[in-house]
């Protein structure tokens, strides 16, 4: 029996990227940069696409993004907290070695999205859409995902200490390997999920089991 297949990686000219030391404005697009470093422009978008583009070491924290479109993008080493999306959608997308702590991101679209060693707890997902989305390595810690579309998701390696996941759709998500100690869900979301066999006794609980040896 096969795993499951990772999202498609982003798919970059194949000239190469060029640098970018320019000036981002509201409802342009912007194809094949590689941004690097500062870049006080991006902060406070309005309907910008990005297309087979690298963010390197960008500082984003605080940053406001509406209406934008993520196509074919990587994010390595960038920090993205407090950040405020918008109607944002992502295609193609990894994220690695990242901050996303405190990510408002209610209602974001997500299609073949992974997500390596990110830091995002406290983050906040209400209704994503998501669609082959794969997480390994990430911090939830207190994330809220109410509502969010998740079937399908895979999580490999993650923390999810009060991750709160009511609500959510996850038929056919993928939990093993995680810590779900504290998670925050109940019978209904847990319908269709794998996970391994000495994760139930952090979900006993929720299932309304009390796990006891047996004495003598």
């Amino acid at each position: 029996m096969t795993g499951p297949k990772p999202p498609a990686p982003p798919r970059f000219p194949k000239g190469g990227l060029r640098s970018f030391s320019g000036l981002l404005e509201d409802e342009a697009v912007e194809r094949g940069w590689a941004f690097e470093g500062d870049l006080p422009s991006a902060h406070a978008l309005n309907s910008v696409t990005f297309e087979g583009c690298v963010f390197r070491g960008v500082n984003l924290v605080g940053s406001v993004w509406r209406r934008v479109r993520l196509l074919d993008v990587r994010f390595e080493r960038c920090d993205l907290s407090g950040a405020v999306w918008e109607n944002v959608s992502l295609e193609r997308v990894q994220v690695a070695d990242s901050r996303l702590l405190g990510v408002q991101a209610a209602g974001t679209r997500l299609r073949q999205v992974r997500l390596s060693r990110v830091s995002m707890p406290l983050s906040v997902w209400v209704n994503a859409d998501a669609a082959h989305l794969w997480l390994e390595g990430c911090d939830l810690g207190e994330a809220v995902m109410m509502g969010a579309k998740l079937g399908g998701t895979v999580m490999r390696g993650c923390q999810l200490p009060r991750t709160d996941l009511r609500g959510a759709q996850l038929d056919g998500a993928d939990l093993r390997g995680c810590d779900l100690g504290g998670v925050r869900l109940g019978a209904a979301e847990l319908q269709g999920v794998t996970i391994e066999p000495a994760q139930l006794l952090d979900l006993a609980h929720l299932l309304g089991v009390r796990v006891a040896a047996l004495e003598g």
